[in-house]
Formats: structure tokens, sequence, C-alpha cells
């Protein structure tokens, strides 16, 4: 995957660049997790100590994360309770957190039990590696993502030059997104980015050996009808042609999906301003990866 292609689904009286910014949604979430996992193989994180070794003082929970104000309304989860929630659980959803809560969080089940999806626990994450580098996440993600992959059109909080076709116009038959201006960057939802900004994040994934294989070294099942698991960052489906890495994202009036393989070495991203996107995701993978994929069978997956 060394080549990026990419492909508009708009009529010529709404074309759309190249450089057309989207929301990412819940796919920020395996680039927050790339960016942990180097951190993992450099030796800074460990995946098996508990968050309290990295947040000794408690954890900022805020109750509206998704929509920030003034004297945000928060708690703090105390020490012993970090304590019983191992790094990595929060890259894979075992840490037994809720997707999002207002209200204070106890694990539930208990962490490393159970897959449960959490953006709670990728918030979590991003209080780790703020506390560890001893930067803003934005800029974190800023020098160890975007400037070495060239990520130039990427951002996890919201600009102004955002504003693009994507965003305002008013297409006909499509259901009017509304453009979320993250001005506090989410490791779990707030990343603006491009096709082919996404496209080089996901070759930089596959030409990095280490951190594919400990991506896959640890998976938890996920639905077992379906034959899915999850790795550090990625949901991973089964197949004859060896495993498929995949995710999607779900934010108001934008929906994304991403896949690749390992071992063919190609894959896919899909960003749309329609609420049934994923339906044209699931035929451009089966160009691009044929065969069956159960990834498009999951309940979340909508």
């Amino acid at each position: 995957m060394d080549q990026i292609q990419t492909v508009s689904g708009c009529s010529n009286k709404h074309p759309l660049t190249a450089d057309a910014i989207f929301q990412a949604a819940s796919l920020t979430k395996p680039v927050t997790a790339y960016a942990a996992l180097q951190w993992v193989l450099a030796g800074k994180l460990d995946l098996t100590k508990p968050v309290s070794h990295y947040l000794p003082k408690g954890y900022i929970h805020f109750h509206k994360v998704l929509a920030r104000t003034v004297n945000d309304p928060h708690d703090v989860m105390p020490p012993r309770a970090l304590s019983n929630i191992p790094l990595g659980t929060l890259l894979n959803h075992t840490s037994g957190l809720p997707n999002w809560s207002a209200q204070a969080m106890n694990p539930s089940p208990a962490p490393g039990q159970l897959w449960q999806y959490s953006g709670e626990g990728y918030m979590l994450l991003q209080g780790v590696l703020e506390a560890v580098s001893g930067q803003s996440f934005s800029d974190f993600m800023d020098s160890q993502v975007f400037t070495p992959l060239d990520m130039n059109h990427s951002s996890l909080v919201w600009h102004e030059q955002h504003h693009s076709e994507v965003h305002s116009d008013a297409i006909p038959g499509l259901w009017a997104p509304r453009p979320g201006k993250f001005k506090h960057a989410l490791a779990a939802a707030s990343l603006y980015t491009t096709a082919p900004d996404y496209g080089k994040f996901l070759c930089a994934v596959l030409r990095q050996e280490k951190l594919l294989a400990l991506t896959l070294s640890s998976p938890v099942k996920v639905d077992r009808s379906l034959g899915l698991e999850w790795g550090y960052g990625w949901g991973i489906e089964r197949s004859n042609n060896g495993p498929h890495l995949w995710h999607w994202g779900n934010n108001p009036g934008f929906r994304s999906f991403a896949m690749f393989s390992p071992v063919s070495g190609n894959g896919l991203v899909a960003f749309t301003n329609h609420h049934q996107g994923i339906a044209m995701a699931s035929r451009i993978a089966q160009d691009v990866l044929p065969g069956e994929h159960q990834a498009f069978n999951f309940h979340m997956v909508s």
C-alpha cells in the first residue's frame, strides 16, 4: 500500500477535491493507539502497568467531553480506582469503562474480563499520554504522528480552514451533517482529516512490522458468531487470506470506515457525509479486499 488512490462518490455538480476535510469520528482511535504503541515499543509505556503508575494523582473525568464548556462538571477518578486498570485494556476496550458517562465511573465488568467499547477508555489513555509527554494531546499528536507522516491536513481541533464542501453543502438527497467544531482534542473522536492523509497513516502502520505484531498480540473476543476480535487499537477479522484490521467512525452526519490486510498490503479508507455511508464503504471493500467481510455485519457498524 505504498501508492494511494483517491476517488469521490459525488456528482460533478458537487465535486470534492482530494483535500476535502471530513470528521473521522472514531477512526481517531486507531491513530491514538498508533502513537501509544510507538511509545510502548520505545520503552516509554508498558501495557501491563496500571494507569495509576502514570497518573499517581488521579484522572480528571469531564462529564460532557463531547461538548466542553466553561466550568465543565467533572469528577476525579482516584489512584486506587486507576490501580486496577492495566494500560493495555484502554487500547483493546477491556477496561470495563463505559462508552461515555456523565457521572463518576467505576469499571464494570472488572478490567480485562470482557470487550466493551469505550470512548472513555481512550480519553483516559489521552490523560496518560499527556502526563508522560508533558504536552497537550493536540501538540503530542502533531509531533508524534501528523508531522512525521506528512499528514498536513489533519488536526484534532477545529481550524477555520476546515470549512469545505463536505461540511457546508446542502447536497440533495443527503442528510445534512452538523460540523461539530471540536475546540478540545479528543483521543476518541475529534480527528479532522482527508482521505489521502489517512491513507498515509495506513501505509505507516503497514510498514511497521513490530507495531503490527504488537497490535495483533493479545486479541480479545468481540463477536464469536461473526468471528470478530479486537487488538490494540483495531478490530480483527479473520479469514483464509489472513487477518484484516478494521475500524468504523460515526459522528452526527458523518460515517467512516477503514480496513487493511497486513498480508496483501492493500487497504481502504472511506469518508462520507451521509448517515448511510457505510454501505458505500462495504462496496469499496469488495473491490479492494475481495471476500466476505463480517465486520460490516457487526451491530455497532451502521
